[in-house]
């Protein structure tokens, strides 16, 4: 099992990061490649997982995608309180965590590989 953190802090990295994840999950497939991806936002990018943010970007279809191809969405509560943001309005299936920092820590101290669009 290969496994991979995506970091988005930035909202204009969003379409980067989901076709990291996108081409890591395909080549996955075509090689029989199990792959554990999670994608962390923090600061900025936690306001483009609310749920009519997405689907006005156009990029909720494909979040949902993935999430249903397994790759786990979180977002950084010290963010989310930050901006305002109430977890209510997420996308459903995105989960909070406490810190998107200190998640970022411990998914590299889980051995997973760390990528920055």
């Amino acid at each position: 099992m290969m496994k991979a953190v995506i970091h988005v802090d930035e909202s204009k990295k969003w379409d980067l990061a989901l076709t990291n994840a996108e081409n890591i999950m395909r080549y996955g497939e075509q090689t029989g490649t199990d792959f554990n991806i999670e994608i962390v936002a923090n600061s900025e990018a936690v306001k483009d997982l609310r749920e009519d943010e997405a689907r006005e970007a156009g990029r909720y279809d494909t979040v949902r995608d993935l999430a249903l191809d397994t790759v786990k969405f979180t977002a950084c509560r010290n963010a989310l309180a930050s901006a305002g943001i109430r977890e209510s309005t997420l996308i459903p299936f995105v989960e909070v965590v406490p810190s998107g920092a200190v998640e970022l820590i411990k998914k590299q101290h889980e051995g997973f590989a760390y990528i920055k669009p």
